[in-house]
């Protein structure tokens, strides 16, 4: 009797031992990985996105950075400076703004310390900076002279010329200002999950050396 009881109760404590997960607990144990699963791909990719947006941003502001201090630089050390007069029939039009001093432009032309006559235009149709060199120093622009794109994503660009009379009479640049607006060159990655990241606008001003 003792012998059969003996037995019974070992037979009974392997049964429990042996016993697996039943159908409930396993899916609940698959719905709680699944949901941590999914929190921690949420978060990487979160991760993933802001690395790349950063990282776009901070180029494109690296870009447009240079180009304004390269403009700014020009301005600075040229010897003579374009428009200082408007002219409404130019497409977009030259404007004198109201304070009469202020002429508003989508290029800006200026002749540099070695004589070279430079133009830099903004296309509003392709969204880009232009960058015009006449070898030859006189104002009319060739197709053989170098004719390039500087920066791209430029959808809007502004040029303001400040003007004042010199001693002889002359029409000089007294200050020069740059308004412009890069888009963000989005990566692969960016476009296809419909990031949209703000466009970057930059505003310098600097005054030539001057002019008597």
């Amino acid at each position: 009797m003792n012998r059969h009881k003996h037995t019974h109760r070992t037979s009974h404590i392997a049964h429990h031992t042996c016993r697996g997960l039943s159908l409930v607990e396993l899916l609940v144990s698959l719905a709680i990985t699944s949901m941590l699963l999914t929190a921690t791909m949420v978060a990487i990719d979160a991760s993933f996105k802001a690395y790349a947006a950063a990282a776009s941003t901070a180029s494109t502001q690296s870009a447009t950075r240079m180009v304004i201090n390269r403009m700014l630089t020009l301005i600075r050390t040229s010897t003579a400076h374009g428009p200082l007069l408007d002219d409404p029939t130019d497409n977009p039009p030259v404007l004198l703004l109201a304070d009469g001093d202020t002429i508003e432009s989508y290029y800006l032309e200026l002749f540099d310390p070695a004589g070279q006559h430079i133009r830099v235009e903004h296309r509003a149709a392709t969204q880009e900076l232009w960058l015009w060199i006449d070898d030859d120093g006189d104002l009319l622009f060739e197709v053989t002279e170098t004719q390039q794109p500087i920066m791209g994503g430029v959808t809007q660009a502004k040029f303001y010329a400040h003007r004042r009379f010199d001693n002889d009479g002359v029409l000089v640049l007294e200050r020069g200002s740059i308004d412009m607006t890069v888009v963000t060159d989005d990566d692969a990655s960016l476009a296809l999950e419909g990031a949209n990241l703000p466009p970057i606008r930059a505003i310098a001003s600097t005054m030539p050396r001057k002019l008597e």
